[in-house]
């Protein structure tokens, strides 16, 4: 079976195409309201203190006593400037409209990088989903599917591929994290097991019989893990000794897990749409995602001081102080993002699992660029910064793992802008220019043609002149290009 699947997307599949240059007592504590513009004042028993960016999440009392209100209600949070919050451009992007959700929709052109995917199934069907970087310097990843139950290992280099057996069989892995103890620790029905580099393997029991989610290492040399099924979260020694804390209350469906800036563990609530905040001596306070049902899925601490997850339904980004303020960010191509990691560029990366089967890219300002991945239907999944200094992610469906690389630009792979289901083949749907990524000539990219109903993508060797509203548009801007606003043609279509 598989661990921690989400549903696949409904929207048709894509002609997607390449570039061709580039010790814990029960504590009930109150989940905090983020209201409009101030905040609100916060549910009984807790609160959020004054967000880092403008808006004020309450007063928080951390550990006072209140029952908790899982249907909280949570309206956007306001204030603090950020271009995306008003759909202003980031740097090189178009201002956008707020998707169907309602959060700011803020398109970038990102640079041109290189995927390279190396195949992983030596004479099994590894099905990688989770993935980490090693202590050992090796990206580890789980074998997702049972039969055998295993974690796969390779080399930065994609070589060496090694396949390790777990000591129980039929219960497939679900989350992998390196420890502080020089191991790597994985989360599994029912259990939490670590695993040597030699792939010597040694398996615990969770509290009560628990399912197990996420894993993190923690601030106090424990490993935390998520257990969805009986709403706690989870300790383990690296010496295997186990306890659990639980949330204010049922129905949260606690999922994944990360160590934030501020010495504590942040944690993904799927059905209780709350990020919750969690002490490393168990105090809980949980902040309710502005967007109802967005189920949150995964978490991660940002290079900006603030924690970053997915909602997979709602097609948001979401970001999070740690004083509980919360931002969300949409997604140009309305994909469903499920995994995310910070990069060592300075920027969020996340994967578009379905039928977007892409890779995307969030400034700390909330500019989105997506990148498709040259392996169709790969059923992408997790994905984590590699002591490289690139990118690497899992895909189950093609058993391979592959690595991002030129994250700061010079590859072959241009990031797509807008939405997915109208733009990215040489003869697909369009809006203008930059739409069009296909092989062309015109500094970079094909032209929109206005010539056809709806428009369509055209070879720039066609002659056709294109599409623009906005000088941006034209791919040839950096060469001197403007876009006439009355004929909407860019003056320059070749180099």
């Amino acid at each position: 079976m598989k661990g921690l699947k989400r549903a696949s997307s409904p929207l048709a599949s894509l002609a997607l195409a390449l570039a061709a240059a580039g010790s814990g007592a029960c504590l009930a504590i109150g989940t905090n309201t983020i209201g409009e513009g101030d905040g609100g004042a916060p549910a009984s028993g807790s609160g959020g203190g004054a967000a880092a960016d403008g808006s004020s999440g309450g007063s928080a009392s951390s550990g006072s006593s209140g029952g908790a209100s899982s249907g909280a209600s949570g309206g956007s949070s306001s204030g603090g400037g950020d271009a995306a919050t008003t759909g202003g451009p980031d740097s090189g992007g178009n201002a956008g409209m707020p998707d169907a959700g309602g959060a700011p929709v803020m398109s970038v052109q990102g640079p041109q990088i290189t995927i390279t995917e190396f195949a992983v199934s030596m004479n099994s069907s590894p099905a990688p989903g989770g993935i980490c970087a090693g202590p050992d310097g090796r990206i580890w990843f789980l074998h997702q599917d049972t039969g055998p139950n295993a974690l796969g290992a390779l080399a930065t280099d994609g070589s060496n591929v090694a396949l390790y057996k777990t000591s129980t069989t039929d219960i497939g892995p679900i989350a992998i994290s390196p420890g502080p103890d020089g191991n790597v620790w994985y989360t599994k029905q029912q259990g939490i097991g670590k695993m040597a580099p030699s792939g010597a393997d040694t398996e615990y029991g969770a509290p009560r019989g628990a399912q197990t989610g996420g894993l993190t290492k923690g601030p106090d040399g424990n490993m935390w893990y998520t257990e969805p099924d009986v709403d706690r979260i989870g300790s383990i020694t690296t010496m295997g000794q186990t306890n659990d804390y639980p949330l204010p209350g049922t129905g949260r469906t606690p999922n994944d897990i990360a160590l934030g800036p501020d010495g504590n563990l942040w944690v993904t609530e799927k059905t209780g749409n709350n990020i919750a905040r969690v002490t490393p001596s168990g105090v809980v306070t949980e902040y309710p995602i502005p967007t109802a049902a967005s189920n949150p899925q995964a978490i991660t601490a940002g290079p900006d001081g603030n924690l970053w997850f997915t909602e997979h339904d709602a097609h948001n980004i979401g970001r999070i102080t740690p004083a509980g303020a919360i931002r969300e960010f949409g997604i140009p191509s309305g994909a469903s993002p499920y995994r995310i990691a910070a990069g060592p560029d300075g920027n969020l990366w996340f994967t578009e699992p379905g039928s977007f089967n892409a890779i995307g890219r969030c400034t700390p300002m909330g500019g989105i660029s997506e990148y498709p991945i040259p392996t169709p239907n790969t059923d992408v999944e997790g994905i984590t910064a590699g002591p490289d200094n690139d990118m690497w992610f899992a895909e189950t469906d093609a058993e391979k793992v592959a690595r991002i690389s030129n994250l700061m630009g010079g590859g072959n792979l241009s990031s797509a802008t807008g939405n997915f289901g109208t733009m990215l083949s040489t003869s697909g749907p369009c809006t203008k220019d930059t739409d069009c990524i296909a092989s062309g000539m015109a500094c970079g990219g094909d032209v929109c043609s206005h010539t056809t109903t709806p428009p369509s993508c055209m070879l720039s060797v066609t002659g056709d002149p294109g599409y623009c509203n906005v000088t941006s548009d034209c791919w040839c801007a950096a060469q001197g290009a403007t876009c006439d606003a009355t004929s909407h043609h860019c003056s320059t279509t070749t180099p």
